[in-house]
């Protein structure tokens, strides 16, 4: 009772990691950052990174998937892979932070959220 939890939306890692360290600075302890897709895939953080030469495919790049031959065939039929899309990744802000504060403290929170470009 009395405690609340804050679901917020970024459009990179990077920004979520931000505003995630300014809270765990502030001292809010309860945080996750969770990235959230389309299609559902085990994909390890570091098939994330075109560098690393681990992605198989465009559609597992666009779609942040780890998605077998025959399923991404499939998922390769989503604008986003073509670059028809009007979206900048697929989802816009498919990274997630979630804080679990009490009451007196999600103002501050969402201040914080909303500086490092979070949509609450």
């Amino acid at each position: 009772m009395g405690e609340r939890s804050i679901l917020s939306y970024f459009p990179s890692s990077g920004k979520a990691q931000e505003a995630k360290s300014e809270l765990e600075e502030l001292g809010f302890e309860e945080l996750q950052i969770d990235r959230i897709s389309r299609y559902p895939s085990d994909l390890r953080d570091s098939m994330h990174n075109a560098m690393t030469g681990e992605i198989s495919s465009l559609t597992n790049l666009t779609q942040s998937t780890a998605a077998y031959d025959d399923a991404a065939i499939l998922m390769s039929s989503d604008p986003a892979v073509s670059g028809m899309s009007s979206e900048e990744i697929a989802g816009r802000h498919p990274f997630i932070l979630t804080v679990v504060t009490d009451d007196e403290h999600v103002e501050t929170a969402v201040q914080v959220i909303k500086k490092h470009g979070g949509y609450v």
